[in-house]
């Protein structure tokens, strides 16, 4: 009989366990890509590695560099800071192009990292990653939500008479006083209720960088469709 490996079992069991108890479980996911990054502000963008990060390392700006796809001069690295509380793996890189000033908005770069060390002491090598500038509903934000929340908040099932498959659904009370998403906000309820402490955030399999993606949005972005 084949034996099936602890993190087979461990998969196995997430599997059962979420449709049997469905959104009162949470959600056990795959470790992210080697690297991802979204925008954080039109002079910021977060990077988030699978790995926990040394803090010194991490936040050396040498580490970075930052490429618009339209050429010219790398974006400025002013400052890296690891802003990840949980995890240890985000980081967000201060930016300044040395045309525009702020980051070309919806806009392609390319984040590159060098030999940022994990907090296990090993080099993470070269990583790349290529983003578009900006966050909207349309990209990324109705993907992240019909990953991490549609399942509770879609049409299957609308727990708090609150639902997260539509833009204009987004700014709902639902049972709430208040609207969800109010723009500009940062304690409006969607940003609230997905923050690390909070159980939505659990409940929904989000990354730190999701949270910080949808905080983001709201805040940065004033939500825009």
């Amino acid at each position: 009989m084949r034996t099936i490996p602890p993190v087979g079992r461990l998969c196995s069991i997430a599997i059962i366990s979420a449709s049997l108890f469905g959104c009162d479980t949470a959600a056990v996911l795959a470790p992210p890509p080697p690297l991802r990054a979204a925008s954080a502000s039109n002079f910021a963008i977060d990077v988030e590695f699978a790995e926990s990060l040394d803090k010194l390392s991490a936040q050396d700006a040498s580490h970075y560099q930052v490429y618009s796809s339209g050429g010219g001069s790398p974006a400025i690295v002013l400052q890296a800071q690891l802003i990840d509380s949980l995890y240890g793996r985000v980081v967000r890189l201060y930016l300044q192009d040395p045309v525009l000033g702020s980051l070309a908005d919806s806009a392609i770069y390319t984040v590159q990292t060098s030999d940022v060390i994990s907090l296990a002491g090993k080099s993470t090598g070269r990583r790349s990653i290529e983003i578009r500038t900006g966050l909207n509903y349309t990209t990324p934000m109705r993907d992240l939500l019909a990953q991490r929340c549609n399942s509770c908040h879609g049409p299957a099932r609308a727990d708090g008479l609150y639902r997260t498959d539509s833009y204009s659904a987004l700014f709902d009370p639902g049972t709430s006083p208040t609207p969800n998403v109010i723009a500009g906000d940062p304690r409006c309820l969607l940003v609230v209720k997905t923050e690390p402490s909070n159980s939505m955030f659990r409940l929904g399999g989000l990354t730190f960088l999701d949270s910080e993606i949808i905080r983001n949005w709201v805040v940065s972005y004033l939500a825009r469709e």
